[in-house]
Parts: structure tokens; C-alpha cells; sequence
């Protein structure tokens, strides 16, 4: 009962919020707001190209970490049989066939490690330290580009501001931890 309370409680909270925004829409910082972005329309390639950017730096983290890094398993025949009990039935599955390749790794780099080989240029040289520097490079541009892309784009003050608010989170996150490293 408290909990679902809770649930209808928080549903009103972010109601009330977007009523909110909406009715402040025409106050003079929401407005100047709204202006500076329609003014910036201009800057959409830029945004979309930077989203590309961060999204290839991911995708070639990945590619990179299962050309070299990543732990093989042999070709051969798969199959699989299960059998569950669920509240109304009985259900089983069967599976055979063919798996053809996979790989998996599992790494984990602290920004400390990660600046420590900045200095001293062995991310160039260490495969780990050179995918951890592109996924922190590539989800930044990523995020920043989508976020940027769609606060852009849309012509919601409300949706402009959370997608801000959100950016100066992230950038204020990740500017803490890479100085305290």
C-alpha cells in the first residue's frame, strides 16, 4: 500500500514538474533559453558528426577488444534442453544447432591507471589502456552529440532543459572524477 503510494506520489511530483515548466515557459530565462537554442540551429551537422564520432570510438573499442583480447571458444555442435515449472503451465525448449564463433572479455581500468598512462604515452602501447581511452572519449562525444542533437531539435522547453540539465551532470561528473584521479 505505502508503495504503491510512493509510486502515485512521484507520478503526481513529475506532473506537477512538467505543469510547471510549461507554465514558466514564457518567463524571461525559459525564453532566452528557447532563443539561444533556435539560434543554434546551425550547429545540428556538428552534433550529428560528433554523436557518429563517439559512436565509431565505441564500436571500435569493442572490435578491438574481441580481435585481441578476447577469450575463444571453439567451433562445434550447441544444444540445449530445459524445463521449467511456471505458475499456469509447464514450458520446454530445445535448441540445436551450430555455433559458429563468440568471444567475451572483461576489463576494468580506474581513471588513475588511465591518467598514470596518459603521462607516460603506454596507452599507445597497452591494448587495455587504449580501448579504456577510447570508451572515455567515445561515450562523451556520444551522449553529448545525441543529447545536443535532440535538444536541437525539439522545440519542447522542457525537454531542452532536462537534456541540458543532463549534459552538465555528466560533464561535471566526469570533470570530478578525471581531476581527483
Amino acid at each position: 500500500m505505502i508503495k504503491s503510494g510512493g509510486g502515485w506520489l512521484w507520478m503526481g511530483g513529475a506532473i506537477a514538474a512538467v505543469i510547471a515548466v510549461q507554465l514558466l515557459r514564457e518567463s524571461p530565462p525559459l525564453a532566452w533559453f528557447d532563443g539561444v537554442l533556435n539560434g543554434a540551429h546551425d550547429l545540428i551537422p556538428a552534433a550529428i558528426t560528433i554523436t557518429v564520432i563517439g559512436t565509431a570510438l565505441l564500436i571500435a573499442a569493442a572490435v578491438h577488444g574481441m580481435v585481441f583480447d578476447a577469450s575463444r571458444m571453439e567451433p562445434g555442435k550447441l544444444e540445449y534442453h530445459y524445463r521449467r515449472r511456471t505458475p499456469m503451465s509447464w514450458q520446454a525448449s530445445w535448441f540445436k544447432g551450430r555455433l559458429l564463433w563468440g568471444g567475451e572479455f572483461h576489463e576494468e581500468a580506474a581513471f588513475r591507471e588511465l591518467k598514470q598512462s596518459w603521462r607516460t604515452g603506454e596507452w599507445l602501447t597497452d591494448h587495455r589502456y587504449l580501448r579504456a581511452t577510447m570508451v572515455t572519449l567515445g561515450l562523451p562525444l556520444a551522449m553529448f552529440g545525441a543529447f545536443g542533437t535532440i535538444a536541437l531539435v525539439t522545440n519542447e522547453t522542457g525537454v531542452r532543459l532536462l537534456l541540458i540539465l543532463a549534459l552538465a551532470y555528466v560533464a561535471a561528473r566526469l570533470g570530478y572524477g578525471l581531476t581527483r584521479a
